[in-house]
């Protein structure tokens, strides 16, 4: 995992972040007009899921940036779980909102009105443009987990555009209206999937889960690879932010000289770098079995008892 910014001499990732959230922030404006002046669910759900956008390139620009500040005496990890806790606010409020367009979409299908596909159809192909063009600007950056997201999520927004410019082809030709309604509710799940997503992941970092793609079992049999390493236990593996992992565990070792245990500690951080992303460790080493039974006594009757060799 790379967590640093990616540059190039036309800018930053970081700028390219900032120009896509004014541009698409402007966009779902327009488009939520435009949805609202033409009578276009499909508009108003895509307008939406724009802001989802916005939040979310909001996000990635937050954790790059709070990546930066310091931590202090009053935050000793520094400012990760800012990022956290919008996402989470910003995703219920998502749901929230769908929810109500759902609401609507329902109604009309009972009484459906014929939006001005004309307008639909324009407004949807320029938020085409405008998703793929900042996902784009963005592709040299994906090698970041946290860029490779927004990335995908502005593709996948652009393809949600072209299905209203056809919707708005499909009125145009055949006068059939109720494939706005229909549509909206397509774009609703799209937007309700994303948020659950963040939600769901969210949830997962404040709960100190570990981070998805880390499997502890393989984690803790790579660890046991060391020569120099008996027995691994009182691990806990846990995410500062979306994309910035720490872990802690006690490593019990052969008697070692200090000069030894430094070169050991950090072959296995370079190894938990590379091959899992892990940047932040904490170690405790020991030369006999753990003595300290209140300090492993948190895992007493969780998982530890699993990651004991038996």
């Amino acid at each position: 995992m790379h967590t640093g910014i990616v540059r190039d001499s036309g800018g930053s990732i970081s700028r390219r972040l900032q120009i896509g959230i004014v541009l698409n922030l402007l966009f779902a404006l327009t488009e939520l007009i435009a949805g609202l002046t033409a009578g276009s669910l499909a508009l108003i759900g895509d307008a939406w899921h724009n802001f989802s956008d916005v939040i979310g390139l909001a996000i990635s620009w937050v954790a790059l940036r709070q990546v930066e500040r310091p931590a202090n005496e009053r935050k000793t990890f520094g400012y990760h779980r800012a990022s956290i806790l919008a996402a989470l606010a910003n995703g219920i409020a998502l749901i929230g909102i769908t929810l109500w367009l759902f609401y609507v979409a329902v109604n009309r299908l009972g009484s459906p009105v014929t939006p001005e596909a004309p307008v639909m159809m324009a407004v949807a192909g320029i938020g085409f443009l405008i998703n793929v063009g900042v996902a784009l600007s963005l592709r040299e950056g994906t090698r970041d987990l946290n860029i490779r997201s927004a990335f995908l999520h502005l593709l996948s927004d652009g393809f949600v555009s072209l299905g209203v410019v056809a919707a708005g082809v499909i009125i145009l030709l055949s006068g059939w209206s109720l494939i706005d309604p229909l549509l909206s509710c397509v774009i609703g799940l799209l937007v309700l999937v994303g948020c659950w997503d963040i939600v769901a992941e969210t949830v997962n970092v404040l709960m100190e889960g570990v981070p998805r793609g880390v499997q502890v079992d393989l984690l803790l049999r790579t660890v046991r690879t060391f020569p120099e390493v008996k027995d691994v236990h009182d691990l806990h593996v846990w995410s500062l932010s979306s994309h910035v992992y720490a872990m802690s565990c006690h490593l019990q070792v052969a008697d070692l000289q200090a000069s030894q245990g430094n070169r050991l500690l950090d072959r296995i951080s370079h190894m938990l770098k590379e091959r899992f992303g892990i940047a932040h460790t904490t170690f405790q080493l020991e030369a006999g079995t753990c003595t300290l039974e209140q300090a492993c006594a948190l895992n007493a009757k969780g998982p530890a008892a699993v990651l004991r060799p038996h």
